[in-house]
């Protein structure tokens, strides 16, 4: 009878000894699982902005949008969802809390840059000059007294600023507006400007697509003497991510080591418009 008592005893110890393993096991499960919590990150990006950002038969694709789908792979916890806004109100959704990610060809201004966070760059800029084919403008210093059209607040307007307070006797005319870039390079056409200085590849779309006539486009034979004039392609973030603007370039630094983003680049440009190495540095 005590023989049968005593393991009766050991048995209910035992059996005590995994309840308490199991839920201690349990905690750790839960704990774990709290601690890998995943944070979703609204990407505010435009549906039709060829090739960094649109849309074919309602599925969204383009250059930068692969970019964050490949880096969010091994962002384990994060996922990023894209939602669709005008270009003119992207930004306008990181100010409202309603983005943590902006994604649209965007440069760097000074304006922006006391706004807002940046990624590493993930595409150096190939910008053109468009003109007329009677004007053929092929250099930036051919650009001395020739009228623009650009938005305001963008990196473009920063360049011209730059290059009016080193010339001042060779000053650009820059006129502002909100126009869409279709507009603006119709507006070329028209005589109602001379020049648009923009996204090479971006804007030979839309000449294509909307048939605008009589422009040519040439890459600025001075570029290399005129620095000021090189852009950079950036994801944009609100300036409270700072640990998501330091995961994502860990991410970004990844995708440029393991020849991803120069193969993305050459999908959607036909060419490799990668940033130098140094340019993915802290």
């Amino acid at each position: 009878m005590k023989k049968f008592k005593i393991i009766s005893l050991a048995t209910l110890g035992l059996a005590s000894v995994a309840l308490l393993a199991a839920c201690s096991s349990q905690k750790n499960l839960q704990s774990k699982t709290a601690s890998q919590k995943v944070t979703t990150v609204t990407v505010a990006t435009s549906g039709s902005s060829v090739p960094y950002e649109y849309s074919v038969d309602g599925k969204m694709t383009g250059f930068e949008y692969d970019i964050l789908k490949a880096a969010d792979k091994d962002m384990k916890d994060y996922k990023f969802k894209f939602k669709v806004y005008d270009d003119n109100a992207i930004l306008t959704a990181l100010d409202g809390g309603r983005a943590q990610i902006a994604a649209n060809n965007f440069g760097k201004t000074k304006a922006r840059e006391e706004k807002y966070l940046f990624s590493y760059p993930v595409r150096q800029g190939i910008d053109a000059i468009f003109s007329t084919s009677k004007e053929n403008i092929t250099k930036i210093s051919q650009l001395a007294g020739k009228t623009t059209e650009i938005p305001t607040g963008t990196n473009y307007g920063d360049m011209f600023d730059t290059w009016n307070s080193k010339h001042p006797d060779k000053k650009i005319n820059v006129k502002y507006s909100q126009r869409a870039l279709t507009d603006r390079l119709s507006a070329i056409s028209s005589g109602q400007i001379d020049f648009l200085f923009a996204s090479k590849a971006a804007a030979e779309n839309l000449v294509k697509e909307h048939a605008i006539t009589g422009l040519v486009d040439t890459i600025p034979t001075d570029l290399n003497k005129q620095p000021d004039f090189k852009t950079y392609d950036y994801f944009v973030l609100d300036n409270s991510q700072s640990q998501l603007q330091k995961d994502l370039n860990v991410e970004l630094k990844k995708l440029y080591e393991n020849g991803t983003l120069k193969k993305l680049s050459e999908k959607y440009f036909k060419d490799s418009h990668i940033p130098a190495a140094d340019q993915f540095k802290s």
